[in-house]
């Protein structure tokens, strides 16, 4: 595959957005060959997959309402396309593969629909269908008696009347791109019944990348340059501010793209040039609007998953500046702007949630982001890491919007598989519930041993829950859930494993019995904290009383040193606090001090044996000086004793 002109664009495109921006998902079933089209702030997506459904789309709150069906009955392969405030629909199939010769006006201000003329040639799926100016032209396409046809049409908007024109050169075909742009319609690509330009030699399936222009004014046709990359068919196409745009699609094998791309031609200089592909994988049948200066991906059938998926997520990519905030108080204005288009942010800061300064409620990125640096922060610590700015870091899938899913009550078995390079803690995670719930998550190790669990009350919706798992290192451990019926969302498609997570973790697959690298479940964004290795150090706090302070910053750096110290000025005074005897001993000492527990240490600060009784069995020590803690409360006090075994 070629991609001969996609450093090019780099310079155009610095002054305006170059990424997809992910909106809210289509709420409803997901469909391959949706009707799509827009008018003002509004857009519509009309029948697909043998359906009536009718969905507009409101993009100043980002909201989908379903309208009444479709008249024209259940439809698939259908196509349509706006002209000013009305849209005109026809063609497709019905579920019996019947071909309608229907015709369609929606009057969409006022969502009313008018049949018009039928289309006097034969009915047909997907073919092509573009506007220039009072015309519509179809052509192409495929029926129960043709893989490709070549027949071209105009419908006269203003007539309501149909003429069969010129046909398009070349090899018929179906399920072409086109567009059109000022007084011309433009079509190409496609799959026909016949080797033709950019066909793949090593495929029986016949796809093309010859492309064409017609001018209306002539009934004439022009063949275009050649297009840069792989034959293709099946994908999306718009116009915008006198450019083509054809976008994802499958391949010249009739698979999908590799990459999924995205396309620009410029017809004053006959030439494409690649932009950056839409967010996952390439999708077979999509759909695509353009509202402002946007255009807005959606919809189709994600052929990499198996079974094939139907993605309910939408993208968006900003094509141009002359839309924008024109709010001069936004964190966000812009002076090339000359149309607002909703997108004004007052809130300014890091938006990035991988940094350590990630704002939340940030709506504009200041460029303030600090990157995370994950390591041991405590400069007493065996792994101080100098460099480190943090102890936490984040991962995992961090929402739900990354590909097709549902809320999952089943199997209470279903978890991630995971390694742990090191001992580590998963302080939270996001979890999605569809009912309030009582649910156990837990960690288990690799043969089902649970390590770590707790049962926690969830409410309906999107929440943070606080774990605090003790993760040890470990191979193919399981984090999961031990309630069936948890009800909690789970995706099925889309997935990027394996998920590396710092130096810490990395999240290889799913337990998922049919398709494992395809399936997540339940926990998203996911909190990691490094743990740092605190050597043992202690302080004397008090006469006689050794602590440890847990951080390593003890002036001794055992408890041997410590408690020499401690006592080693004040033996005579402790002594008066703690009173044993015999001293020297040989078999039993006795203590007539109020305690909880008594601990005798060593001299190298060994623990040797703990009691609470106020007789204690020495008989087992070997001769020599001891340390004996008397424990009561939070006061510990210390003291020496001999053990002699001369008689």
């Amino acid at each position: 595959m070629k991609n001969l002109l996609f450093l090019f664009i780099l310079i155009p495109f610095l002054c305006v957005s170059q990424t997809w921006e992910h909106v809210n998902n289509f709420p409803f079933e997901g469909v391959h060959h949706p009707v799509t089209f827009s008018y003002g702030n509004d857009a519509y997506v009309i029948t697909g997959s043998n359906t009536d459904n009718v969905y507009k789309y409101d993009s100043s709150t980002d909201s989908w309402t379903q309208l009444n069906s479709f008249p024209g009955g259940i439809r698939g392969f259908a196509y349509g396309v706006a002209v000013g405030s009305k849209a005109y629909i026809g063609f497709g199939s019905d579920s019996n593969s019947v071909h309608p010769n229907d015709w369609w006006e929606y009057d969409m201000p006022n969502n009313s629909w008018t049949q018009l003329a039928s289309f006097p040639g034969a009915g047909r799926d997907h073919p092509a269908m573009v506007n220039v100016g009072d015309k519509i032209f179809v052509g192409c396409g495929s029926n129960a008696s043709s893989y490709g046809l070549s027949d071209w049409w105009e419908y006269d908007i203003t007539n309501n009347i149909w003429l069969q024109k010129t046909d398009i050169p070349g090899n018929g075909r179906h399920h072409p791109y086109y567009f059109g742009i000022g007084n011309y319609a433009y079509v190409g690509f496609g799959h026909g019944s016949v080797s033709g330009p950019g066909s793949n030699p090593n495929s029986t399936l016949f796809i093309y990348n010859d492309f064409y222009r017609y001018d209306a004014s002539n009934d004439s046709w022009q063949l275009m340059s050649q297009f840069p990359s792989q034959a293709r068919v099946a994908g999306t196409q718009f116009s915008y501010q006198g450019k083509g745009y054809i976008l994802s699609g499958d391949g010249d094998n009739h698979y999908p793209l590799g990459v999924s791309e995205f396309w620009e031609y410029d017809p004053l200089s006959d030439s494409w040039v690649q932009l950056p592909p839409h967010p996952g994988n390439s999708i077979w049948a999509p759909g695509s609007f353009v509202i402002g200066c946007n255009v807005y991906f959606l919809l189709g059938n994600n052929k990499w998953t198996y079974p094939f998926t139907f993605p309910k997520n939408i993208y968006k990519y900003r094509l141009g500046t002359d839309c924008g905030c024109t709010d001069p108080v936004a964190v966000n204005y812009s002076s090339q702007a000359i149309q607002d288009d909703g997108s004004c942010c007052y809130i300014s800061g890091c938006t990035d949630p991988y940094s350590i300064n990630y704002d939340s409620t940030a709506c504009f990125d200041n460029g303030s982001c600090v990157p995370a640096v994950l390591g041991c922060n405590n400069p007493n610590a065996i792994n101080f890491n100098p460099n480190a700015n943090t102890l936490e870091t984040r991962g995992g899938e961090l929402d739900t919007s990354f590909g097709l899913g549902g809320f999952f009550g089943v199997n209470s078995s279903a978890a991630l598989i995971f390694d742990a390079n090191e001992d580590c803690v998963l302080k939270s995670a996001v979890f999605y519930a569809q009912f309030p719930n009582s649910i156990k998550f837990e960690i288990r190790d690799s043969i089902g041993n649970i390590i770590d669990d707790t049962t926690l009350n969830v409410v309906s919706g999107k929440q943070r829950l606080t774990l605090n798992f003790e993760i040890p290192a470990g191979q193919s451990m399981r984090l999961g859930i031990g309630t069936t019926g948890s009800f909690l969302y789970r995706n099925r498609a889309n997935t990027s494993y394996p998920y590396d997570i710092g130096d810490l973790i990395t999240i290889k697959t799913s337990t998922s019995s049919w398709w494992p690298n395809q399936f997540y479940y339940f926990y998203y964004d996911m909190i990691f904290q490094k743990k740092c290795n605190i050597p043992e150090s202690y302080n004397c706090v008090s006469v006689g009383n050794c602590q440890d302070p847990g951080d390593g910053s003890g002036q001794y750096t055992s408890l041997s040193q410590c408690v020499t110290s401690c006592i080693s000025t004040n033996i005579s005074e402790l002594s008066k606090e703690i009173n044993v005897y015999p001293n020297p001993a040989n078999n039993f000492i006795y203590l007539n001090n109020v305690f909880d527990e008594v601990v005798i240490y060593n001299i190298f600060g060994k623990r040797i044996l703990s009691s609470k009784n106020s007789k204690i069995d020495i008989s087992q020590l070997s001769q020599g000086i001891y340390f004996l803690k008397t424990i009561r409360e939070d006061k510990s006090i210390i003291t020496q004793f001999v053990v002699s075994k001369v008689n």
